[in-house]
Order: C-alpha cells, then sequence, then structure tokens
C-alpha cells in the first residue's frame, strides 16, 4: 500500500510537469488527497527542474516544449504522504531525475528514488526516432523490494489542424518481483486544444503472478500566462487494488 501512495503521487509529478516558455528553470507544488486500499491519506510535493540552455517553446504545445526542442535537464522531486491510520508515519520521497540529448538526437535518462524504506535505480538509452517521437528502453532496480523492470516506451506530439495538436504515449515493460514475471502495459494522449490548454487520459494494467492492478487517470492543464500553469488530474485505482487520488498543482517557470 506504501508503494501504491508514493508510485502515485511521483506519477502525478510526471504528468503535470510544465514547461516554460524561454526558460531555464521551472518550480512546481501539489496536494494531493485520495484514499488506496482503504486507508485515507493527504499529500504534498514540491519540484524543481533545470535545463542546460533555455527552452524554445515555439514548436508546439507550451506543455511540451522541452520535448520538442530536445532539452537536456535535471529535476529534484520531493513528496510527503500522511496516512489516516492508527499509528501509520507520514513517508517521504525524493526523486532525482536527468535527462541528456547528445547529438540532438540521443537519450540518456538516469533516477534515483529514495523512498522511506528502499531505495531504487534507473538507467535509459533511446533516441529521437522522428523530430516528434522518441523512444527510450530503461531498467528499473528496487533494492530492498527484490522488483525489477525493463521497459520501453514511446512519446510522440502530431500536430492536427491550427493550433490544436495531439501528444501520446505507449509503454511495454517485464517485471519481475519476488522472483515472478509480469507485465505492465500503458497509453495514454492529451488532446490540446490550443497551445495553453490540454486534457487528456491514460489507462494502465501490471499483472504479476495472480495480481492485477489497474489504473486509469484524466487530468486538464492550462496555462494562465505563459510562464504559469495550473492543473488538475484524477487517479482511480482496480482489480486487486482499490483507490482514487485527486490532485492540483500548479507550476511557474523563468
Amino acid at each position: 500500500m506504501k508503494k501504491l501512495m508514493i508510485g502515485t503521487a511521483l506519477t502525478l509529478f510526471a504528468f503535470s510537469t510544465a514547461y516554460a516558455q524561454d526558460y531555464q528553470v521551472e518550480l512546481g507544488a501539489a496536494y494531493l488527497n485520495g484514499e488506496i486500499n482503504g486507508v485515507d491519506y493527504d499529500g504534498f510535493g514540491l519540484n524543481a527542474e533545470f535545463h542546460f540552455e533555455k527552452v524554445d517553446t515555439s514548436k508546439g504545445p507550451l506543455n511540451e516544449a522541452a520535448f520538442l526542442d530536445k532539452s537536456s535537464f535535471a529535476s529534484l522531486t520531493w513528496v510527503t504522504l500522511d496516512p489516516d491510520a492508527p499509528g501509520a508515519d507520514s513517508e517521504d520521497t525524493i526523486d532525482l531525475e536527468g535527462r541528456f540529448i547528445l547529438q540532438n538526437k540521443f537519450i540518456l535518462e538516469a533516477g534515483f528514488t529514495d523512498l522511506e524504506d528502499d531505495e531504487a535505480f534507473r538507467l535509459g538509452f533511446g533516441t529521437y526516432l522522428t523530430k516528434n517521437l522518441d523512444a527510450v528502453l530503461s531498467y528499473e532496480n528496487f533494492d530492498d523490494a527484490d522488483a525489477s523492470s525493463l521497459s520501453v516506451d514511446l512519446h510522440g506530439v502530431n500536430k492536427l489542424k491550427g493550433s490544436t495538436s495531439v501528444a501520446f504515449d505507449f509503454g511495454f515493460a517485464i517485471l519481475d518481483v519476488n522472483d515472478d514475471t509480469g507485465y505492465g502495459i500503458s497509453a495514454g494522449a492529451d488532446y490540446y486544444l490550443d497551445r495553453k490548454l490540454s486534457i487528456g487520459g491514460s489507462v494502465a494494467l501490471e499483472s504479476v503472478d495472480d495480481v492485477d492492478v489497474s489504473t486509469l487517470q484524466v487530468g486538464v492543464n492550462y496555462f494562465v500566462t505563459p510562464v504559469v500553469r495550473i492543473g488538475a488530474d484524477l487517479i482511480s485505482l482496480g482489480k486487486d487494488a482499490d483507490g482514487e487520488t485527486l490532485a492540483v498543482n500548479a507550476n511557474v517557470r523563468f
């Protein structure tokens, strides 16, 4: 249950991260409220992201600027969750991520997550298949949980009529948990009504041995100004997990 909470919180940050116009630094905050497997919780998170060069946002939706500009960056996220359960203490998580674009094409990703009672390491390699589509193969390992994954993820942006466009994601993973092998599959899309406003959703399924966990997420993001974004996300867990999380978030960039 604890790792489901932490994973949900970090996923919300991953989906809500916004990239700013002619910016190099972005700061964000999020408030979370939800219930997982019968346990209510509140959460709060902070995120800081530093790009090694100014990001050009003229190539498409503001929320996809760093991807379209092939920007290299490092980010730091802190999340604290407070379960409403007898004897339960708050759980803090720190996540450090980096994405580096080499020769304007090749991708190197690295990540480290310090959970309350575990650590995870991730390393990924990939490439831009086209100027608006990339693929990344990554490996992640949890030290104490005896869990690892090998995954491939695709992300792309397609321009539609006028200022509208659609961004899409697809992922497949081979999972190893306590010497049991399983799989994970995910797909999602964001429809941009213009460069500032998007609505989207995603679905995911993880299956290991006789345990299946499904995830459904819907969200909206809006740039109030070219440098300030607000958003909201709803995540629902199903099958052998049960719960919902609502998050509101805001980002500023400069």
